[in-house]
């Protein structure tokens, strides 16, 4: 695959490390119970709709959205609700959860549960969308955006691509791979339905080119789409360079598009609309089976497991880490953290009964070397965090400034267009804290810019 797209400003070469590319997806089994996030999406917490006492089935309404951006939360069990109140999250944050006792499976009845794909797509693009919404489907690849949202483009603006995200760039995390590759057919369907909502833009799906057999495979079956019907016509599978964090979506239109998002700006701004592969077949089973968004593919995986522990789990929402740990064999020996998600731009895990939201995507053991913090030496001005900086910032700088409480001067250099890569952390030389100094700072430069009076 030569001279293959990729996004043009900074970026690093980490080892992918997908061990747990050949691990089949496995489905969890239940636990006895499960807690229910209101907070798992981007905006406002979700209402409860249930009250201790009250049954559900799998795929019940429990919590209506709590605004415009906010979502819909489903029960991913049938049983009856135990306690509806505050819990710790995987970050430590007290938010409302719903507790509910397994009691079987039994399932809404509106549910199509049966493997038939479905091809054929809905004329209605409103049906559509209400579909998407009611179903409580979000972007799954980080930001947990509502994507009914993202898919109705505001007034003026137009989107002339729809970006599909299968680079799946951060290491160690393969449910992304494993989901084109056993349910890439659903995929492309879950594609076309964007499309359609979006009013028929250009649709490109993104595929880093260490995952040859994943571009082979959903070219072959988009061929045979297409083949059938025209509407998957206007479909293409590219290729990408391996570079992190080409998964990002303003790194991705760069690559797919050679768009680039000013600064304060978003994709719809360029004519873009990214989604991530696992909320492209959530969209496939919400419109054409009419299923909420209660599963999701999880990987497990980490050097000190070996291959035989490796897995990726289809697993419910609500189940807590601890009950997919002991499925799994266990906290193996040398894990000295836990990451939820990837090593980049994942976050350790404050409690181990903490449970999985819609968003979750792997469990990831480090060992003490991998989680030794080395002495931070003197930044010696070499530059290579702003060379790796995808955004074009300068770390080194956001960091002295940071620790100056110069809000000002932080706003001037754009600390509001931090990714949190951690592109900056993995390449400077002298082990500085570049990362965890700059998220805070950004954090607080936001909460600055929020409370200022609008005009």
């Amino acid at each position: 695959m030569e001279n293959l797209s990729t996004f043009s400003i900074g970026g690093v070469h980490p080892d992918d490390r997908k061990i747990s590319r050949d691990c089949p997806i496995e489905v969890l089994p239940l636990p006895d119970k499960v807690f229910v996030s209101m907070a798992q999406h981007l905006g406002a917490p979700a209402k409860p709709l249930v009250v201790p006492g009250d049954t559900v089935k799998v795929g019940q309404l429990i919590a209506e959205p709590g605004g415009f951006i906010s979502a819909c939360v489903h029960s991913p069990v049938s049983g009856t609700v135990k306690s509806v109140g505050l819990r710790e999250d995987l970050a430590g944050n007290k938010v409302t959860h719903i507790e509910i006792v397994v009691e079987g499976d039994k399932w809404e009845e509106s549910i199509d549960r049966t493997p038939d794909l479905v091809t054929e797509l809905p004329e209605d693009k409103a049906w559509i969308l209400d579909r998407i919404k009611q179903n409580g489907v979000v972007g799954l690849g980080g930001a947990t955006f509502p994507t009914h949202v993202k898919l109705a483009p505001p007034p003026g603006k137009t989107a002339d691509f729809l970006l599909i995200n299968g680079a799946e760039c951060e290491p160690y995390l393969t449910s992304d791979y494993r989901v084109m590759m056993e349910r890439g057919a659903e995929v492309l369907v879950g594609a076309a339905l964007m499309q359609k909502a979006l009013d028929g833009p250009r649709c490109i799906i993104g595929i880093e080119e260490n995952k040859p057999e994943a571009i082979d495979h959903l070219s072959e079956l988009l061929s045979g789409l297409a083949d059938r019907n025209p509407a998957y016509r206007h479909i293409e599978i590219r290729p990408l360079k391996k570079k992190y964090p080409q998964g990002g979506e303003k790194q991705l239109i760069d690559a797919l598009t050679g768009r680039q998002v000013k600064s304060m700006g978003l994709p719809i701004d360029v004519g873009a609309v990214v989604q991530n592969i696992g909320t492209t077949l959530a969209v496939y089973e919400a419109v054409q089976k009419n299923k909420p968004l209660i599963t999701n593919v999880l990987t497990v995986t980490g050097d000190c497991l070996p291959v035989e522990r490796q897995h990726n789990y289809l697993f419910r929402i609500g189940v807590p880490l601890s009950f997919i740990m002991e499925q799994a064999g266990g906290v193996p020996e040398g894990a000295e953290k836990i990451i939820s998600g990837g090593p980049m731009m994942g976050k350790a895990v404050a409690r181990v009964d903490a449970t999985t939201v819609k968003g979750s995507s792997a469990i990831l053991y480090l060992t003490g070397e991998q989680t030794l913090r080395r002495p931070e030496g003197p930044c010696i001005r070499c530059g290579r965090c702003a060379d790796a900086c995808p955004m074009g910032l300068e770390p080194f700088l956001l960091k002295k400034l940071a620790e100056a409480g110069d809000f000002t001067a932080l706003e001037k250099n754009a600390v509001h267009d931090c990714i949190e890569c951690g592109c900056c952390q993995y390449s400077c030389p002298a082990n500085l804290s570049l990362l965890d100094t700059i998220r805070i700072a950004k954090g607080d430069m936001l909460r600055i810019i929020k409370s200022r009076p609008k005009n």
